[in-house]
């Protein structure tokens, strides 16, 4: 459902989750384990190769830095201006109006600004979690996004 008129987006907005807290090593206890043990497994291997505990200790804190986002959890805000993604190292956002495109990636959305499509910079991944909850938090996105350009388009067509 598209929200088009005041009443039927000022009731989207209400049900819409306006939080969330997405941690994929929770959501994927298997695929949590099995990460664990390869950077076990990793870190051992150098250590045994070098010989040097200072080597194998670098390549384990590497590694868990590179899956942060898969072992630590992440919270997403959505408000009534802008999405807000709080990562473990890092706060991204991304205003409503900035936003070209919303394209559907499984338990993630990638969300494109104008003119970068092309650039990394640009773009916002919005992890959704995994479970009955994806669906609605994937719709609670794509009807404020939508909201936001129908107030846009009939702002513009005002002036």
């Amino acid at each position: 459902m598209v929200c088009v008129m005041d009443d039927v987006v000022d009731s989207c907005q209400r049900r819409a989750p306006q939080q969330w807290r997405c941690w994929p090593a929770l959501d994927r206890p298997m695929a949590g384990l099995l990460a664990c043990a390869l950077v076990m497994l990793l870190a051992w291997s150098v250590l045994l190769a070098t010989g040097d505990w200072m080597w194998g200790a670098l390549v384990l804190m590497g590694l868990f830095l590179a899956l942060i986002g898969f072992f630590l959890p992440t919270d997403v805000v959505l408000s009534e201006d802008k999405l807000i993604v709080r990562e473990p190292l890092r706060v991204r956002s991304m205003r409503w109006d900035s936003i070209h495109a919303c394209k559907d990636g499984g338990d993630a959305l990638l969300l494109i600004q104008q003119g970068a499509r092309r650039s990394r910079h640009g773009r916002m991944q919005v992890p959704l979690g995994r479970g009955d909850l994806t669906h609605i938090r994937k719709r609670a996105i794509e009807d404020l996004w939508q909201r936001f350009k129908l107030i846009q388009s009939h702002a513009d067509q005002s002036t």
